[in-house]
């Protein structure tokens, strides 16, 4: 499959082994194998730098402006249930903050 690059794994014993701090240095998705079978895969968490995210969350916003948020949700809803949050920056640091 051409989405699938060659990276490592972990057998199930290798995860019991592991810790947080060696699975927070892996290099991105690992699988996790059972003898030669891949039977999950093992993503390492990492905090987002918020000064890498501001020029993403600024294109987002210019993208919006003019949008017709109702007639996007329609066209959307025929692949199924709509994300009813406008995620703006505000709503983008609620979440970062465990704010609801």
């Amino acid at each position: 499959m051409g989405y699938v690059f060659r990276m490592a794994h972990l057998s199930i014993r290798d995860l019991q082994k592991i810790s947080g701090e060696a699975i927070s240095a892996l290099p991105g998705m690992t699988a996790i194998k059972s003898g030669q079978k891949t039977v999950g895969l093992l993503i390492p968490i990492r905090r987002t730098n918020p000064d890498d995210l501001r020029p993403i969350l600024e294109r987002a916003e210019a993208l919006a402006k003019g949008r017709d948020v109702k007639a996007d949700d329609e066209a959307l809803r025929q692949f199924g249930e709509v994300d009813p949050v406008d995620w703006n920056e505000e709503a983008v640091r609620a979440v970062q903050e465990g704010r609801d």
